[in-house]
């Protein structure tokens, strides 16, 4: 199968899987939201995942995606005894990794929900410091078996395997949210809990679901060992490196890798550390500020962390292959992998933004309820997924062309823009600010990064326009069709009743996503992006 195949076939598997692990953990809110009692009883969900996930970063410590590039490089040279002793360590490594990250996230939980509150303002507070530390030190277990599992899967992507990621990730959103729901249910309305217990058994089903992703590839790795034990049988290279070189090499790789894995999660923790403080500026009553923050780090973002997971699963699929092309000095492959990627990347996140920002009042109204300010941050956030998206993937890409130190640069500089933004922002559009803020940040990085692709890469811009300029056009018929359909809906039925709200969905969406594919596969656009698979997709789908 060739590379191009490859690569398509693989961000199929890693975009189906990671789209239905986002639908998931966007669908699972709707009841979640009910057992739980609103916005303010989810805010200590969020003050928990924020400092989870920037310890769970810097505990894998950018090896996984590392090991994934190192793995392809030297299996792209013939040298698969080397891989292999690179991961067979790294494994061990990371496990280490995990239990002392534990040790620290456990320790520092007291001041971690210290300065979190500090940052909530001045008063009264739903949660105290005691609540928040307890949360953090009970989803902190996840960390002990979260780097080794990633690794794992880093070592599959190396082999251009991207199945046992797939399936894997599904299992373990399907099992963490089967563990939350469950758990959270029966503390409440079983064994009439607390809110607080409640919202700690959720976050211990992190630690759960992880479990039951590491059986999902130990099953894999049973049935695959023997091809690549017989891989390692043919090389003859002379490759001998130490450990101290592989894992200097692995370094020079990880540092970029925490750097980008952390950008997000850090922009929502600027956003924990500044927004209340930032309402309070603005002259924002008290009781507004947890429901709203839970609004911002939770609610919205789900919803808009949807049209994100293509990216996610497009960065990791691209890394291997550009890393492996690069090596072996094919740029005409590099440049058309990367022509590819981002125009498959956009060809999805861009109807499905606008499409967000037409229906944010049914969309939020159908998982959560009718919130005029819930509405309004989804409306706004809506468009800012475009730029997380396109950040994650150049950062991928900007890696997989060896300049992975560079990254470290434009994360800082976005990261310096957003810490410097976001108060005002948010003294003068409340916690739209904080939105705006992400979203502008995100977009300088964006940017920068494309000028080290130009530089570095010599890739030329040009060729996307014109399947761009398409993809724009497309996306506002679509927006076109679905604002009559939903206008005509509107003034007939009350958009702040759930079961409205979920009939809107159910008409707009579809209808609009028909459009948009209808233009695409009638003119050639998705020929153009999708290449042969688009072919499958038309006799599956006769209407095409």
């Amino acid at each position: 199968m060739s590379d191009s195949n490859n690569l398509v076939r693989g961000t199929f598997l890693l975009t189906m899987a990671t789209f239905i692990t986002k639908l998931l953990g966007m669908l699972y809110l709707i009841p979640f939201y009910s057992i739980m009692g609103g916005e303010e009883n989810l805010a200590l969900y969020g003050y928990a995942y924020t400092p989870y996930t920037i310890m769970l970063s810097l505990a894998a410590a950018g090896v996984p995606g590392a090991v994934s590039k190192y793995v392809s490089k030297y299996n792209a040279l013939g040298a698969y005894a080397t891989s292999q002793k690179l991961y067979r360590s790294s494994l061990l490594v990371m496990l280490g990794s995990g239990v002392i990250a534990f040790l620290i996230l456990f320790m520092a939980a007291p001041f971690i929900a210290e300065l979190q509150m500090l940052a909530a303002g001045d008063g009264a507070h739903r949660w105290s410091t005691e609540d928040v530390t307890r949360i953090i030190r009970v989803v902190s277990v996840a960390v002990i078996v979260v780097p080794f599992m990633a690794t794992w899967r880093g070592i599959f992507q190396g082999f251009e395997s991207f199945g046992p990621t797939s399936v894997s990730a599904v299992i373990e959103q399907l099992i963490r949210i089967a563990f939350l729901l469950g758990g959270a249910f029966l503390v409440i309305y079983v064994l009439d809990g607390t809110v607080q217990t409640a919202n700690e058994v959720a976050v211990f089903a992190a630690f759960v679901g992880v479990l039951a992703a590491m059986g999902t590839l130990w099953y894999f790795w049973r049935k695959r060992k023997g091809h690549i034990d017989r891989m390692v049988a043919t090389d003859d290279t002379d490759y001998d490196f130490s450990y101290r070189e592989m894992y200097s090499e692995i370094i020079r790789y990880g540092i970029p890798f925490i750097i980008v894995s952390i950008s997000i999660p850090l922009t929502l923790f600027i956003d924990q550390l500044t927004h209340n403080n930032g309402l309070a500026l603005g002259g924002v009553p008290e009781q507004y500020h947890d429901a709203w923050f839970g609004m911002l780090n939770l609610t919205t973002h789900k919803l808009v962390m949807i049209p994100t997971a293509f990216a996610s699963a497009f960065a990791i699929t691209i890394l291997p292959f550009i890393t492996k092309n690069y090596q072996r000095g094919r740029m005409g492959d590099v440049h058309e992998q990367i022509r590819m990627m981002v125009l498959m990347l956009l060809f999805f996140v861009i109807p499905a933004a606008i499409g967000m920002m037409i229906l944010s009042a049914p969309l939020y109204t159908s998982f959560y309820s009718y919130n005029e300010m819930g509405i309004k941050i989804l409306l706004f956030y809506a468009p800012v997924s475009i730029a997380i998206s396109l950040f994650t993937i150049t950062c991928s890409i900007v890696q997989g062309i060896d300049k992975q130190n560079l990254t470290l640069y434009v994360v800082l500089i976005m990261l310096a823009i957003k810490a410097a933004i976001n108060i005002p922002l948010i003294m003068q559009f409340q916690t739209v600010g904080a939105v705006m803020g992400t979203g502008i940040a995100l977009s300088i990085g964006v940017l920068i990064n494309f000028v080290i692709i130009r530089k570095y890469g010599k890739f030329r811009f040009r060729p996307l326009l014109r399947p761009l300029a398409e993809i724009v056009v497309y996306s506002l018929v679509m927006l076109l069709v679905v604002e009559l359909i939903y206008y005509a809906f509107i003034f007939n039925v009350d958009v702040s009743e759930k079961l409205n709200s979920v009939l809107i969905m159910a008409v707009a969406v579809p209808a609009g996503g028909l459009v948009y594919l209808l233009l695409s596969f009638k003119t050639g656009l998705a020929d153009e992006i999708l290449g042969s698979r688009a072919d499958k997709i038309r006799k599956r789908l006769k209407v095409l």
